[in-house]
């Protein structure tokens, strides 16, 4: 009866988990586009609160706890192509081309991807909207002119029309959501076939 009890539970626990995921790809881009940074802040470290406890309890503390950290960086990546593919949409939909100047530069040389940052400026020297341009380490310089894709509204970041992908960007967000659901019902199945501990007779008086 018991055994039949928990195997339910962890039925319910792995569901719980694998639809955890595309919500948190998908349902903190949404969030952050509507209802802003800081409620997307609330709600990523509630679900990545609630995903680590949930492991813990589905496989055991160690193996639980650095599946569940590991899980939640690759799901960072999913949710960060996810909130690319948004600014593809957007720049596409409502977005206006324009050559403007590289007015700042922030060089990003650490990691396996270096990357840098630029501040751009429109023609009358005003910063441009939807914050900064991100490319290759040291692609542009101060003083360089560049064009680029720009929202008005500034709820993108700019980017060069050439780097606009939304299908690749949205791939990548679907094809790792994807992974980590899968992976969590694997893990659910396996861990439901681990033979149960067997209750200890209790000692006759």
């Amino acid at each position: 009866m018991s055994t039949t009890r928990d195997r339910r539970r962890g039925a319910a626990l792995t569901t719980a988990l694998a639809l955890a995921v595309p919500v948190g790809t998908f349902g903190l881009v949404l969030v952050g586009t509507y209802l802003g940074g800081f409620a997307a802040l609330l709600l990523g470290l509630v679900l990545t609160v609630a995903w680590v406890v949930g492991m813990v309890r589905l496989l055991g503390r160690w193996i639980g706890c650095w599946l569940a950290l590991f899980a939640v960086a690759l799901g960072g990546v999913a949710t960060a192509a996810a909130h690319t593919a948004r600014d593809d949409v957007i720049l596409r939909l409502s977005g206006e081309t324009a050559t403007v100047r590289v007015a700042a530069e922030t060089d990003r040389p650490a990691g396996k991807h270096p990357f840098s940052m630029y501040d751009l400026a429109a023609e009358d020297g005003s910063p441009l909207p939807g914050g900064e341009l991100s490319t290759g380490l040291r692609a542009l310089a101060v003083g360089d002119r560049v064009t680029v894709r720009f929202d008005p509204a500034g709820r993108a970041n700019p980017q060069r029309p050439g780097d606009i992908g939304f299908l690749r960007d949205l791939g990548i967000a679907v094809g790792l959501t994807a992974a980590l659901m899968l992976a969590v019902g694997w893990l659910g199945r396996e861990s439901a076939r681990r033979p149960q501990p067997r209750p200890r007779p209790r000692p006759r008086v």
